[in-house]
């Protein structure tokens, strides 16, 4: 008799965990299943995503709505899913997803925002709270915690856009001399553009170094052509170099920057050197190409 009680009790619980609640899916899954975001699983599968986030992650996916793909300009969706536009795809793609953790609300407002989360495309998003809500850069969380069997989704109210360079300088809030000198010298556009780039950043504290009254006299009008010449001395044209991709080209060795003039890269210790300026913050990723901050203004 006890053993006939003992297996209806399992076949009961089993019952219930079977058949009480429902069974988990993972995020593809679930985002089919949840209805509001169509363009989005339409997008994954453009971008060839499914198979990644049908793995065991665990992900943390901020999840735009149709809603919020709808917000774009006119267009925009139909041209990211054309072929010849899938790494761009990609990239938007990724910057929606973190690698490694499923963080509920309740875990991402213990981490204490405002915060960096380097998300799955290796650039980073800026986690803050407005009156409650966690928000993603500029989009907000308007669903949280829609449970996956490998990981959580947030639904968003806005397309998470990777920045691009200058946008990164901005939003960092080391580099505003250099990004003053930028738009001084006409090279913002530039820089905005695909690229790839890399960019070996002086931090504000690095043009602080300089003598007294050079970058007054640098940013006038008169002086736009030194200043260009200088600033284009801070950026490798065509290549996005990791400070890994730096190191297995195995310094000592020349780097031709954008004006033409080489840099030489060296090693002290694990530091990579830039002629006498130091990389005091390396690889921060952008949309079109790498940031290394550096300790020291490279003068031609």
């Amino acid at each position: 008799m006890p053993s006939t009680t003992l297996f209806f009790t399992v076949v009961l619980a089993l019952f219930q965990t079977s058949f009480g609640r429902p069974q988990l899916v993972d995020i593809v899954q679930t985002a089919i299943n949840d209805g509001r975001f169509n363009i989005l699983v339409t997008a994954l599968k453009a971008g060839d995503l499914v198979a990644p986030l049908e793995g065991p992650g665990p992900f943390t996916v901020f999840a735009p709505t149709d809603a919020a793909f709808a917000k774009l300009p006119p267009g925009t969706v139909t041209d990211l899913l054309k072929p010849e536009n899938k790494p761009k795809l990609i990239k938007i793609l990724t910057y929606h997803v973190f690698v490694g953790k499923a963080l509920t609300a309740a875990d991402i407002i213990a981490m204490k925002p405002p915060f960096q989360l380097e998300m799955m495309n290796n650039i980073s998003t800026r986690i803050t709270l407005d009156a409650g809500k966690v928000k993603v850069n500029s989009a907000t969380v308007i669903v949280a915690n829609v449970m996956a069997s490998n990981g959580i989704i947030h639904a968003l109210d806005t397309v998470l856009l990777p920045p691009d360079i200058v946008q990164t300088a901005i939003d960092d809030g080391r580099f505003k001399t250099l990004v003053t000198a930028l738009t001084a010298a006409d090279l913002v556009s530039l820089l905005k553009t695909p690229g790839p780039f890399t960019v070996f950043a002086p931090t504000d504290d690095a043009f602080a170094k300089l003598p007294p009254g050079t970058v007054t006299d640098l940013l006038k009008p008169e002086n736009k052509p030194k200043l260009i010449k200088i600033l284009s001395y801070h950026v490798v044209g065509k290549r996005a170099l990791s400070a890994a991709d730096i190191i297995a080209m195995n310094p000592p060795f020349k780097l031709e920057m954008l004006n033409g003039i080489p840099t030489t890269i060296t090693l002290n210790g694990d530091k990579i050197k830039v002629n006498d300026a130091t990389v005091i913050v390396a690889d921060v990723f952008t949309s079109n190409g790498i940031i290394h901050a550096i300790d020291t203004v490279l003068l031609p």
